[in-house]
């Protein structure tokens, strides 16, 4: 998958190429942006294509004029890239302009569009992916840009400070100092100045201690929070971690006693994440509550981390479990009574198992929130678009994606209520709802359902509730 695909938009016979193999969408969407756009660069949606974004540019020269060919492919390349940084985009595949119907020589159109390219990536300190989609029965095509790219001469050195400079800037999440100390030595015997020199070189081996740790497979299952925090520890100790996610390694280089210290938080921060993801993968079934009021009968889940909390020391078969609470009040829910104790009040509990399963259509996972964007052709997509046009058709301009929300806690949570109301009424009257709300609103719903605590943005317009 690629992030961008660039399309020569005065190529017909690549744009409709791309147009068809995109979709309708991309095809209404290409025709409404060239409306009033002097321009005529022209940005869509992915489609049905593996990628993230489409962007037209148009392009043309005169075949006579080699210095018109020069500047025009140099614009070219560089609207792309230029782009490609200002948006944040790792990817880009570039077709190679002008080597079909136009009948330019291939030789000279890879030699401009890798020189513009390698300008526009030398002149930028963050690190992007370049690509060249050549068409497979264009081997002359083919063939003159890996001949040039096999020409290129570029000193070494200043290739692997580049690279290094820009993995640096690109992956680096924690700022830190490095020093370097430069000592000089005067002596007018070379015996003495060689034998202080190898003490301070010993010295300095002495105090600076490296190990590696290999085979550390655990580390695929941290976050990404995780491992800023193990960064923001190694440093704070003088410690330089390199961890390669790749070779399943850890390198820790610095002070002996700080590298030992990192070692040993290394371990803590790994059985603390496994321990995390056995108590959410214990308590994805049940649920547990606790009575609002005593004896009314009216129940409120406890948090998704105090649920697998629970769950847990009841597994274990622990008499009782401590916690504290979002205001730093003391709990204890005893499990051998069934009771939640808070200094002198007492409140019921209780576990219910789920039983239902999960939808068909849902992916496997091991994370409890998970975001699938759909694909316009999937019979899933289309359900979902046909009842939402029941009410909203010609209500709305333009649809940029559907996805599925799969919160096993809340779909599980929902699953139980609805499963309680069948067996209260006989005839359950269970509607979709369309919601519309903000960006940032429809992120907290994903994660944390709806919360009727509360007055929305809408629902204070319209009237309060959901």
């Amino acid at each position: 998958m690629v992030d961008v695909i660039i399309v020569c938009s005065t190529s017909e016979i690549l744009r409709k190429s791309i147009i068809g193999a995109a979709g309708p969408q991309v095809e209404a969407e290409y025709i409404a942006s060239l409306k009033g756009n002097n321009q005529q660069l022209v940005e869509t949606s992915n489609g049905t294509l593996p990628c993230k974004k489409i962007l037209f540019i148009p392009w043309k020269s005169d075949p006579l004029n080699l210095t018109s060919l020069k500047s025009s492919l140099s614009e070219f390349v560089s609207i792309a890239i230029k782009y490609v940084f200002t948006h944040g985009y790792k990817t880009i595949a570039f077709p190679s302009v002008g080597c079909g119907k136009f009948g330019f020589d291939p030789s000279i159109i890879a030699k401009h569009m890798i020189d513009e390219t390698i300008i526009e990536l030398t002149s930028n300190t963050s690190n992007i992916d370049v690509l060249f989609i050549l068409l497979s029965q264009q081997q002359n095509v083919y063939d003159a840009f890996i001949t040039y790219l096999n020409s290129i001469q570029i000193d070494s050195n200043n290739l692997l400070k580049q690279n290094l400079k820009t993995k640096i800037n690109h992956h680096s999440k924690i700022s830190y100092e490095e020093k370097s100390i430069e000592i000089t030595l005067f002596s007018s015997n070379i015996n003495n100045l060689t034998k202080c020199k190898n003490d301070i070189i010993e010295l300095s081996h002495f105090y600076l201690f490296n190990i590696q740790l290999n085979n550390k497979h655990d580390m695929m299952d941290w976050s990404q929070n995780t491992i800023n925090q193990y960064y923001d520890y190694c440093l704070k100790q003088y410690v330089i971690p390199k961890l390669d996610f790749d070779t399943h390694t850890l390198e820790l280089i610095g002070p002996k006693d700080a590298v030992l210290e990192a070692e040993k938080h290394f371990y803590e921060l790994t059985t603390e994440t496994l321990k995390q993801a056995r108590i959410h993968a214990v308590s994805r079934g049940v649920i547990w509550s606790f009575e609002i009021i005593p004896n009314s009968d009216t129940w409120e889940q406890y948090s998704f981390k105090l649920n697998g909390l629970i769950e847990d020391a009841y597994l274990k078969k622990l008499s009782h479990v401590d916690f504290i609470n979002d205001k730093q009040e003391k709990y204890q829910v005893v499990i051998s009574k069934m009771e939640e104790h808070h200094e002198t009040n007492i409140r019921r509990i209780r576990r219910k198992v789920v039983d239902s399963l999960l939808p068909d259509t849902w992916e496997s996972s091991d994370q409890n929130c998970k975001r699938v964007s759909l694909q316009q052709s999937s019979k899933e997509y289309q359900d979902v678009l046909q009842k939402f046009n029941i009410t909203m058709n010609n209500q709305y301009t333009q649809i940029i994606k559907i996805e599925r929300i799969q919160n096993e806690r809340w779909y599980k949570q929902y699953a139980a209520h609805r499963d309680e109301y069948k067996q209260r009424y006989r005839q359950l009257d269970e509607r979709l709802l369309f919601h519309g709300c903000l960006g940032t609103s429809a992120n907290q719903i994903v994660q944390e359902c709806f919360n009727r605590s509360f007055a929305g943005v809408n629902g204070v317009a319209y009237g309060c509730g959901v």
